[in-house]
């Protein structure tokens, strides 16, 4: 009986290492797919999870792709605004992601958030700075969402417009117990100004007379 020939012809091994070239240009497309699948995270499908480091997140959201300059306030019970730049930062609250519209954002998302890290009692005002339109046109509606950790869930979800250069308008007053839980009744969006207690801040002025307003 014959033995059988598994020896290859020239052709016959061209055939084989294109097979397996394709195989693994394939094999090396699907697992970049996969790992991708990973790391793409939209801010979009975790708008309602509270970081493990907030104790309350304050979103504000505006259309995508357009050049508006919005910038998010947060001013807790000890009277220290947060908010960009020099204020990004208090005791117990973070501004954790600025926003400058197109300017030096390649993302078309615009979205800014502050998260609050302790609930202290007392007051906290939430408030929309338009700084600057950069050619786009007046109102902008902005999608503001205050949600807190654990129980407190929801506390704030809705639309503010913005209509005029450099308006400052506040969107949310609420204030915390002395447990941290919400008091019932305490909502409003009666204006307080935080923008120029933000200047004065800046510039080593006392702030006791804006606590407690």
């Amino acid at each position: 009986m014959d033995r059988l020939d598994f020896s290859l012809t020239p052709g016959d091994s061209i055939g084989v290492a294109f097979r397996d070239v394709l195989f693994l240009m394939v094999l090396g497309m699907v697992v970049m797919i996969y790992l991708l699948g990973f790391l793409i995270n939209p801010v979009s499908e975790r708008q309602h999870e509270v970081p493990i480091h907030g104790e309350i997140v304050v979103e504000a959201i505006w259309p995508s792709g357009t050049r508006y300059d919005v910038d998010l306030w947060v001013m807790g019970p000890d009277g220290i605004p947060v908010g960009w730049g020099y204020y990004s930062a208090a005791p117990a609250v973070n501004l954790e992601r600025d926003d400058r519209g197109a300017i030096n954002d390649a993302a078309k998302l615009n979205y800014e958030m502050i998260s609050v890290r302790r609930r202290l009692p007392g007051e906290y005002t939430v408030n929309l700075h338009m700084f600057h339109p950069f050619g786009e046109p007046l109102p902008v509606s902005v999608t503001v969402k205050v949600t807190g950790r654990g129980d407190m869930g929801e506390i704030y979800s809705g639309q503010s417009i913005l209509d005029k250069h450099y308006r400052e308008i506040t969107v949310l007053r609420f204030s915390l117990d002395e447990e941290g839980a919400l008091i019932e009744g305490s909502l409003n969006n009666i204006y307080k100004e935080v923008i120029p207690v933000a200047t004065k801040y800046m510039r080593g002025e006392t702030l006791t007379s804006e606590v407690g307003r």
